[in-house]
């Protein structure tokens, strides 16, 4: 049975850091070398997930941002050119 549980990129690095002090037994090496590749994995997936989340904020951001621009443009009225004088000769 598995069970998931919510942790922060820095718990989970903690966490993994952690299990490489520990004093373990012969039994156990087997389990904790385990958890040490479980932990790195959930670390390489967190911060996966983090820089995925990071872009796709960033694309949505760049997104309103154009959509701003071009509701600028259309609103913005064309300026009316200069008038010109003419000199008499």
């Amino acid at each position: 049975m598995e069970y998931q549980l919510p942790l922060t990129l820095e718990e989970l690095t903690l966490l993994r850091n952690s299990l490489d002090v520990i004093q373990i037994q012969g039994k156990n090496a087997r389990m904790v070398a385990g958890l040490q590749d479980k932990t790195e994995e959930g670390v390489f997936q967190l911060q996966i997930n983090l820089k995925m989340e990071e872009e796709r904020r960033l694309e949505e951001e760049r997104k309103k941002m154009e959509e701003l621009h071009q509701l600028q443009a259309k609103e913005e009225p064309t300026p009316k050119p200069a008038p010109t004088r003419r000199t008499k000769k």
